[in-house]
């Protein structure tokens, strides 16, 4: 049975807030020195930073409360969230600290904390980082030590290339395009297109914590001129990442940028078919396409709450996952690292063009599926008011069933919605897929107004 936990410091993912409103450099010292005794005190971490100028401070305060408080730390600056992840690996160090605030604007800062596995601390895990901060310790009588590892982009693609016959990429003569969006990822890219022998064209790749490119987030409204290059003939695919690079989304031959859910249930059919049988983890708020391709394959579907640690945590305690994605974009292979990778996700995509000749080819035989989303401002206190409202309102859409594993989901004949304070900022979410396009804008606009009504009422 699941145990909710009533978060303080952490959100869905990490601890995220506006840099000296919420998240101080003396609560970055307090979450480190927490880390460390959370680990027993002493051990290895890695510890880096987004391109966000604030990071650069909260990272210093990371590494002065891990070193504090006896933990050995390899400083790698400036990096991609899974890149910091696959030296974590290739080094078996003990955990990471990413000072990151990931898709969220550039007002935001964050810190996310990483065990051994390469996964985040599960919920429980991050109820007693937060009981330790608020607790009186002392720091450890060992004094950490502090080292820098230089360029590692040899180990991640080495790391993340050991999988694959990467030699048999020369054969398809690609051209690819990819928005990099102001993260640190250019020179990992670089390093990776240039081990693969493909040529690689990079816009916004110069990190910038402002993100003046398309901004942190990458969703499939904000890949339009990747879209553009590829219907003109410039490149044959192309894909981008969001703010720390844990994100990822594509674009096909024919321009047209794919959801996280379609891309999604693309690899979950291929691990399936490599493997017969298997687990697929998602959340809450995914598309029903997967559970049509798991059905078709001999896969099951695990659905969790939304967000990282809670996906992770159900690949460290069901047998037999193969696969898990949130619809975000962010696609996790339990055998490479426990957290989205941009760079593993491209190479098996060049398997699937591979094996079908085209993205779009592969994915020819999807069900198609109506699916908007939208996001209310709304402040942290009436979040719980407002779901409580929405309950006394389900009977307005004639529910099938009623799920509230994570906010609110109405099942419906033809679809369904999802309520779902978000966990990361100050925002109502609203999710809305059918079959019918007319019928599902209808439910979402409904929908929308519903958590309006509560808000305007709460706020007199």
């Amino acid at each position: 049975m699941y145990c909710m936990v009533k978060y303080r410091l952490f959100g869905t993912s990490g601890v995220r807030g506006e840099i000296n409103l919420f998240l101080t450099p003396e609560l970055a010292v307090k979450l480190s020195m927490a880390f460390s005794r959370f680990l027993g005190g002493s051990g290895d971490i890695a510890i880096g930073f987004d391109s966000r100028l604030p990071s650069r401070a909260l990272i210093e305060a990371c590494i002065s409360g891990a070193m504090f408080s006896g933990l050995n730390v390899f400083y790698l600056g400036l990096i991609p969230t899974p890149v910091l992840l696959h030296v974590v690996k290739e080094f078996k160090l003990d955990g990471a600290i990413m000072v990151s605030a990931s898709h969220t604007p550039p007002r935001y800062c964050g810190l996310i904390f990483f065990k051994g596995d390469t996964g985040e601390l599960s919920p429980m895990e991050s109820k007693i980082i937060e009981d330790l901060v608020f607790s009186e310790f002392s720091t450890s009588n060992v004094f950490g030590s502090l080292h820098s590892l230089g360029d590692v982009s040899d180990i991640y693609v080495e790391s993340i290339l050991r999988n694959f016959n990467f030699g048999s990429f020369n054969d398809l003569n690609l051209k690819i395009v990819c928005d990099i969006g102001n993260s640190p990822y250019a020179l990992y890219f670089n390093k990776l297109f240039e081990y693969l022998g493909i040529d690689f064209i990079s816009i916004n790749c110069h990190p910038d914590g402002f993100f003046p490119g398309r901004g942190a987030n990458v969703d499939v409204n904000s890949l339009s001129y990747v879209s553009n290059i590829v219907k003109g003939g410039l490149a044959n695919f192309g894909f981008g990442v969001d703010g720390d690079g844990d994100r990822c989304l594509f674009v096909d031959e024919n321009g047209v940028v794919l959801s996280g859910d379609i891309i999604g249930a693309l690899f979950s059919r291929e691990a399936l078919l490599k493997v017969h049988s298997g687990i697929i983890v998602c959340p809450i708020n995914t598309s029903n396409i997967i559970l049509d391709i798991s059905s078709k394959f001999n896969g099951k579907v695990y659905f969790t709450r939304v967000g990282p640690p809670e996906i992770i945590e159900a690949i460290r305690k069901i047998d037999n996952v193969v696969f898990a994605f949130e619809e975000s974009g962010k696609y996790i292979w339990p055998k490479n690292i426990l957290y989205g990778d941009p760079g593993y996700a491209l190479i098996k995509m060049l398997e699937i063009i591979l094996k079908y000749g085209s993205i779009h080819e592969a994915i020819k035989d999807f069900p198609r599926y109506f699916q908007f989303k939208t996001s209310i401002p709304c402040q942290d206190d009436y979040k719980n008011k407002v779901l409580s409202y929405l309950r006394c309102k389900l009977d307005i859409f004639n529910p099938k069933e009623v799920i509230d594993l994570d906010g609110l989901k109405i099942i419906l004949d033809d679809g369904w919605i999802l309520f779902r304070p978000s966990g990361t900022e100050d925002v109502f979410r609203v999710f809305v897929e059918g079959f019918d396009e007319h019928k599902t804008i209808k439910m979402l606009d409904l929908s929308v107004k519903l958590v309006k009504d509560a808000i305007k009422m709460l706020s007199k």
